[in-house]
């Protein structure tokens, strides 16, 4: 392995990229599927990392190169700042680096896991090529560029394979053996690199048949040449062979190569006009809002205008401002349905009132090694007082009592990537039990805020129910909310979901709101947390005037 250069060039998508190293195929054996290496596949595999879990994790994986016919691969990185081999770093950084790695890789895996799982031939392939991409031969593979984590030789594992030999030493009639195409999962034919060490030895016997051979070549040549003005004797060969390109590939290899580029363009289309929706579903949103600002408000029948205002009303008269009551519900008519759903990830248990600029710098620091960042996360999170979590449980616990008994309310809360609890819905009768769940709530693990919402809305009845959601951030389960969002607004065209932001951080989420008509609430207190959730159920309230007794 070469040592890392500041060497640069322009990448596939663009942008600036620098090499890290060069390897080759010894003391390592590439894994791969279709009798292919898996650094082939690099731009499908970096892509569904960068679309279902961030930059962060495409880049982990270094760009792979090759040249020299594929005996050996440049490594580059789109990542910008110093290089540093990780065995060049102090015990403690490599402590840090190595367990923010494996964190990276582990959810790569699980990511895999979910794809494997999937019904399709295709989400079963990139499943099981993420499983390999989270192999590597060793930690000698591991760089940190700026504060970028980055692994190169990935996708592979460790061979005992003999020292590299120079590309002439390969016996050539290696290139003329046409191998069966190889398993659908396989790894690559590593009989190549097995014939290696034999080729020292092969040069001896080269060297004493090599005056045979040129005596055998030498006189069928000229036999050839004579043969050449007999009428239909054709020679062996012909002299311009040389200049006549390889034979096609194998209709199979490229019925498969074919495949795998359509399916990639598919997929990028798709994910393009997936973002396409959720822009033109924001710009709806934004149009119709700007819209109600700029109506001008309509007059009530009947309103006095002019010098007919300061005229003194009539004996008797009843103010007209005053909104009717709802009509009571119909009978056979569905329940008014309701579901909050609450983070239960442990990034709640920070402080109110802290925004989440703050604690992305303090997580940032703490992921480079930085001790004093980490001793002040875990004291915000262990120093007694009202923490996000708590903002979100008083808030629903003082408005659930002044709902109708009709609401049927529904209770959702994750607290880890592999568990979200769905409680159901309670009816008017069994609000207290749903006060205590909500109560005994504590903070943990991620937030698959994605399938969460899905939950919420696969057991709603009503086609105009109401979501609630407190979150302090994104989906960190690999969880796409704007496809989720737009699937649901596509079956229930009638419920909404309101987000309450209680970090100031969900931007990511906002398209949850946009597509399903509901409303954003930054609510980084306690008392802005009970203006937001009072507002966002509106819609199920009844005014007190209004209730049964007033």
């Amino acid at each position: 392995m070469a040592p890392p250069h500041g060497a640069h060039r322009v990448g596939t998508r663009g942008v600036n990229v620098n090499t890290l190293v060069s390897t080759t195929l010894a003391g390592a054996r590439p894994l791969g599927m279709r009798g292919e290496p898996l650094h082939k596949a690099h731009d499908q595999v970096r892509g569904a990392l960068r679309r279902r879990l961030g930059e962060r994790y495409a880049r982990l994986l270094a760009e792979p190169q090759p040249y020299d016919g594929g005996r050996a691969i440049d490594w580059y990185t789109a990542a910008t700042g110093p290089v540093q081999r990780f065995s060049s770093l102090p015990q403690a950084r490599q402590r840090a680096l190595l367990s923010e790695i494996d964190g990276l890789l582990g959810d790569i895996e699980a990511l895999g896991r979910r794809y494997a799982e999937s019904d399709n031939e295709d989400g079963r392939l990139l499943g099981h090529a993420l499983a390999l991409a989270v192999r590597r031969p060793s930690d000698d593979y591991l760089f940190l560029v700026g504060d970028q984590p980055v692994v190169v030789c990935w996708g592979y594992e460790s061979e005992a394979a003999g020292p590299p030999v120079l590309p002439a030493a390969i016996p050539r009639t290696a290139e003329t053996a046409q191998p069966a195409p190889a398993a659908y999962f396989s790894a690559p034919d590593a009989t190549a690199s097995d014939t290696l060490p034999a080729a020292a030895a092969r040069r001896q016997a080269v060297r004493r048949r090599w005056w045979a051979s040129g005596a055998a070549a030498f006189l069928l040549a000229g036999t050839a040449w004579a043969m050449q003005g007999f009428p239909g004797v054709a020679t062996v060969f012909d002299t311009a062979s040389s200049d006549v390109p390889p034979p096609p590939a194998p209709a199979a290899i490229a019925v498969v190569e074919q495949h795998i580029r359509l399916s990639a363009s598919l997929a990028q289309s798709r994910a393009r006009g997936a973002e396409l929706g959720v822009e033109l579903a924001s710009l709806q949103e934004q149009a119709r809002r700007e819209l109600e600002r700029c109506r001008a408000p309509a007059s009530t029948p009947g309103e006095p205008r002019g010098e007919e205002a300061l005229a003194p009303s009539a004996p008797g008269a009843t103010a007209t401002s005053e909104m009717a009551c709802p009509p009571p519900r119909r009978p056979g008519t569905p329940q008014p349905e309701l579901t909050v759903i609450i983070d239960g990830a442990a990034s709640m248990n920070m402080p109110s009132g802290l925004n989440a600029a703050q604690e992305e710098g303090l997580t940032a620091r703490s992921r480079r090694g930085d001790r004093t960042a980490a001793s002040e996360i875990k004291t915000l999170i262990q120093t007694p007082g009202p923490k996000r979590l708590d903002d979100a449980k008083q808030a629903v616990v003082q408005v659930i009592p002044q709902l109708p008994t009709d609401v049927r309310l529904g209770f959702v809360v994750f607290d880890d990537c592999r568990a979200i609890q769905d409680f159901g819905f309670f009816g008017g009768n069994d609000r207290a039990r749903l006060i205590a769940l909500i109560q005994g709530k504590v903070a943990k693990g991620g937030t698959p805020l994605a399938r969460a919402i899905e939950t919420a809305a696969n057991g709603m009845r009503s086609a105009n129910g109401t979501i609630v959601v407190f979150s302090d951030g994104r989906d960190s389960c690999g969880g796409n909310v704007c496809a989720v969002a737009q699937r649901l607004h596509a079956a229930k065209p009638g419920v909404k979901v309101h987000v309450i932001d209680v970090a100031g951080s969900a931007e990511d989420s906002t398209c949850l709101a946009t597509i399903t008509g509901g409303k954003m609430y930054p609510a980084t207190s306690a008392q802005a947390a009970l203006d937001a959730f009072t507002d966002a159920t509106a819609s199920v309230q009844v005014p007190p005037r209004c209730r049964p007794g007033n």
